[in-house]
């Protein structure tokens, strides 16, 4: 897939003025047969991460050599667009993640975002915070889709809006009928 994709940012406004030395973490969140992982390059302490919420006990077997693609696309990538010379990558050796179990088989997701908000290179209290308990992350998960639908540059957010309306209101008159009987 990395092989096809085109990342030219170059033309892009807010990239203009970009170096690529300034960004210390460079995240690539990877789906692999319905589980999300994340691969992060992390410039500053010279690694390439990989963040895996099940900790793939198979990751030599299933994930390495995808990574490893991944990786080699990015780095192309950052030296073509980039064109620094201060980034040593043959000096950058490979971390996995070893102390995150997601409680279910399906929150992969939403910890690559949880990541992608408060990965440091290191692990942090806001990624050990109660992250097991499966009510936090449905919690977590509420609030994404809260933030998507309600914000402004959401184009359905108005029909979203209305049809969410129209459903309290069915409701509401089904519990209504119901208390009635």
């Amino acid at each position: 897939y990395y092989n096809k994709v085109d990342l030219d940012i170059t033309n892009k406004e807010w990239a203009k003025n970009l170096s690529f030395t300034e960004c210390n973490l460079w995240f690539f969140p990877y789906c692999n047969n319905k589980h999300y992982i994340m691969i992060c390059v992390n410039i500053k302490a010279e690694r390439f991460e990989v963040l895996d919420s099940l900790r793939h006990k198979y990751f030599e077997k299933t994930y390495k050599s995808m990574a490893e693609r991944v990786v080699q696309y990015a780095i192309n990538y950052m030296k073509t667009q980039f064109a620094d010379k201060t980034v040593r990558w043959e000096r950058f050796s490979w971390f996995k993640l070893e102390k995150v179990t997601q409680p279910d088989q399906i929150s992969c997701g939403m910890y690559v975002i949880r990541w992608m908000r408060h990965w440091e290179g290191k692990y942090n209290s806001a990624l050990t915070k109660d992250w097991k308990r499966i009510d936090l992350i449905n919690e977590e998960r509420e609030c994404l889709m809260l933030d998507i639908i309600l914000d402004e540059e959401n184009l359905e957010r108005e029909r979203i809006m209305k049809e969410a309306t129209k459903y309290c209101n069915m409701k509401n008159k089904k519990k209504e009928l119901k208390g009635r009987k």
